[in-house]
């Protein structure tokens, strides 16, 4: 009998909670095919070297640095944009 961790759902990404492929999970995922990060949340790049294994990756992560996603980052899916680190600022921005 396989036994399932309390709290995730079979086929969902387990950072942003995005539907995953069993083909996606068994190819990218970890020994048990879940997928700790997905294309909705992470990077091609990471991906292929470990990152929806668990496994941490030297690439910068694109969700502690929005601005790595190809389309802007008001442009992410909701559940994407709020597992994405808040940027710190000094206060310096000037406007145009």
């Amino acid at each position: 009998m396989m036994r399932l961790s309390v709290g995730t759902e079979p086929g969902r990404c387990l950072c942003c909670g995005s539907h995953v492929t069993p083909q996606f999970r068994r190819g990218y995922g970890d020994e048990d095919d879940r997928a700790h990060r997905c294309r909705r949340c992470d990077v091609d790049e990471r991906l292929s070297a470990g990152s929806a294994a668990g496994k941490d990756v030297p690439k910068p992560d694109p969700l502690e640095d929005p601005s790595r996603f190809q389309p802007a980052f008001e442009d992410l899916p909701e559940n994407v944009k709020a597992v994405c680190q808040p940027v710190a600022t000094d206060g310096g921005e000037v406007d145009g």
